[in-house]
């Protein structure tokens, strides 16, 4: 219980939406930042994941369109987890393209490293996947980095679903990570499948909300 416990401090650092534009918010480099390349990707079966999903009443066109807003009025902040309050890009351009990398702020005075990977789009079909690292709160310590993927798609009648699903490498030198299989499986039930969860479903549901 004292480790489930423990867990419930792990809130940390929200990951970005879909990269669609954002407008400028006040959010600029912390004294002493450093900007790092993002970690190797481990496989899959390292990493602990969670996958939700939902499905929009209105086509994918409409859908993509309606998530054209600020970055802080996209993730569902909760009780357990901080909220964004601005980003700051430190690549020319607007986050989204493949490469494009933003600096993002939290309510906690905390900061993360986001960059895009995969972008993929045609007529049926969304996808866009991103890393996040470069934790800077004491609440992510035991978190090496994040990999956040979206997929939406066109199911037709005018409905899209939508596919979100994070994943996180632990760190091995730090509980829970240094127990390895046990490590992600306290993890996933102490925090993923329930605080992260949470959020997930709240901003997808807003997301809908906001199509529809």
């Amino acid at each position: 219980m004292r480790a489930l416990r423990c867990l419930e401090f792990l809130a940390f650092a929200v990951s970005a939406s879909v990269a669609i534009s954002v407008s400028a918010q006040t959010c600029a480099p912390p004294p002493g930042f450093v900007d790092t390349p993002h970690p190797a990707i481990a496989p899959a079966e390292q990493l602990v994941s969670h996958t939700e999903e939902i499905t929009i009443d209105r086509p994918l066109s409409v859908v993509l369109a309606s998530l054209n807003k600020p970055l802080k009025d996209t993730i569902h902040k909760t009780s357990s987890l901080p909220g964004v309050s601005g980003d700051y890009m430190l690549t020319k351009g607007e986050f989204g393209m493949p490469g494009s990398r933003r600096l993002t702020c939290l309510t906690d005075g905390s900061t993360l490293e986001e960059e895009a990977l995969v972008r993929e789009q045609n007529s049926n079909s969304f996808r866009f996947r991103y890393v996040v690292w470069n934790y800077t709160s004491e609440k992510a310590r035991p978190i090496d980095y994040g990999v956040g993927e979206f997929h939406y798609s066109d199911i037709g009648n005018g409905r899209t679903h939508v596919i979100w699903t994070y994943s996180f490498m632990l760190r091995r030198d730090r509980f829970p990570g240094y127990l390895g299989s046990v490590g992600r499986f306290l993890f996933r039930v102490g925090f993923l499948d329930r605080q992260y969860a949470a959020m997930m479903r709240g901003t997808l549901n807003g997301n809908k909300s906001g199509a529809e």
